[in-house]
């Protein structure tokens, strides 16, 4: 009777001694993340496991410091990365854990020099999914960006995979949103002053298969200037 007791005593001990541990650990966790809570209450990445030749992240395969407002909270420090095959936004934890983070609730995220926002469907027509996009930019007309990766095998008898990157740029422009696929598309959805902007893209040597991000922000805003004047 007396070592049973002994016994119950010494498991009681000891669980004691674990909860107190567990409680250090939550308050230390909790001292670390400090305000930036909020962030770090999301799922952890799911692991990936096929090998692949190229990595599958925007820019990137390491976390960059940008800034990020979630949830109307504006963070002027954190550290992000954008997976492009799983199109998710996540955030790295003071302590290593790689936090994913509920698109719905990201107001914008700033890497590499871009802005990221989620889109949420407007009822515009031809509006885009809903997603991650980059914003190019907002003027009278809004542009934007959707990049992809697809995930492809090398060939039917191998184990590697890589990721092809694909990239999509919407127009909107008077209550409509236009596909913007070549020059053609984009001259197409920019029906006025046509002419003057042909010219600016010849002058300026813009091809679209070579710098289609860069000719698609800068004929768009060359057309905004036009239709001031």
């Amino acid at each position: 009777m007396q070592k049973w007791y002994i016994y119950l005593c010494l498991m009681l001990f000891t669980r004691q001694r674990l909860l107190a541990q567990d409680d250090r650990y939550a308050a230390g966790y909790m001292n670390a993340v400090s305000n930036h809570a909020a962030l770090f209450s999301g799922n952890r990445q799911q692991p990936f496991t096929l090998h692949t030749l190229n990595h599958r992240y925007f820019k990137d395969e390491d976390f960059v410091s940008g800034r990020l407002c979630y949830g109307d909270v504006f963070y002027p420090e954190v550290w992000l990365r954008w997976d492009l095959y799983r199109d998710e936004l996540m955030v790295l934890s003071p302590v290593n854990y790689i936090i994913v983070l509920k698109s719905e609730h990201v107001d914008f995220a700033e890497i590499h020099g871009y802005r990221i926002f989620y889109l949420h469907p407007d009822g515009l027509r031809g509006c885009p999914p809903a997603g991650n996009y980059i914003l190019l930019h907002s003027g009278n007309h809004l542009l934007i960006e959707k990049i992809t990766n697809e995930l492809n095998q090398k060939d039917n008898n191998s184990s590697e995979y890589y990721f092809i990157l694909s990239k999509r740029f919407f127009l909107q422009k008077d209550g409509v949103y236009h596909k913007i696929k070549n020059r053609r598309t984009l001259l197409k959805a920019l029906e006025t002053h046509r002419k003057e902007l042909k010219h600016f893209i010849r002058d300026n040597r813009f091809e679209y298969k070579r710098d289609a991000e860069t000719m698609a922000l800068e004929v768009v805003k060359e057309h905004e200037k036009l239709s001031r004047q």
